[in-house]
């Protein structure tokens, strides 16, 4: 039986299409905080995570916009991480609201005076860190409301397609009774036996 040239030609490339997709979607570009769960910490007490990306090509620039509950933590500042400082010169912006609970941080691979590097940053690393502190006591998590990861195509932005995963700070409620309380609610359950005691002696 003779095999035709073109059917193998188009399962060959129908084959190499799926294996590329397969790979795509088995390491997308991903934006994440690092640790993703902080536990334990008392009030006053301060913590860092880091916001890193995983699995991009050629980032150019980046910003989120990241919540927490104003109630339980403090956002104490932020601070540019390596990733696209090895590229080239980087501008970083942002702000930190605590009482409406977010921090806004960003940066930009751009020289005024060069304008933008022939290629950006490509793998993964950290973008920032941030600072928090312990202000109340229970969970909340800390949501990518918005990220943006951009490219530079012809001078223009693009945005690259990417997956966001929150983080969640916790810290355990106050598990210690007062001793009072507990003889005291112990002396009212023996009183209480006490009295069904002789009530039921007497009803026999």
């Amino acid at each position: 039986m003779k095999k035709n040239p073109r059917w193998i030609l188009l399962t060959t490339a129908l084959l190499v299409c799926i294996a590329t997709t397969v790979a795509v979607r088995a390491s997308p570009t991903t934006i994440s905080l690092n640790p993703p769960e902080v536990e334990d910490l008392d009030l006053g007490e301060s913590f860092t995570v880091n916001i890193t990306v995983t699995d991009v090509t050629d980032l150019y620039s980046w910003d989120v916009y990241l919540t927490f509950d104003p109630e339980i933590l403090n956002c104490t500042g932020f601070e540019e991480g390596p990733f696209l400082q090895q590229v080239a010169t980087t501008t970083i912006w942002g702000q930190i609201n605590n009482t409406a609970g977010f921090t806004t941080p960003g940066a930009i691979l751009f020289d005024p005076a060069q304008g933008f590097p022939a290629e950006g940053a490509t793998g993964s690393g950290v973008l920032a860190t941030v600072t928090f502190t312990v202000k109340g006591r229970g969970v909340t998590t800390l949501h990518f409301e918005r990220s943006k990861l951009n490219t530079v195509i012809a001078r223009n932005t693009v945005p690259i397609t990417h997956e966001a995963t929150d983080g969640v700070f916790r810290n355990a409620a106050p598990t210690t009774l007062n001793i009072q309380l507990i003889i005291g609610v112990v002396v009212a359950l023996a009183i209480v036996g006490i009295a069904v005691f002789f009530y039921m002696r007497r009803r026999t």
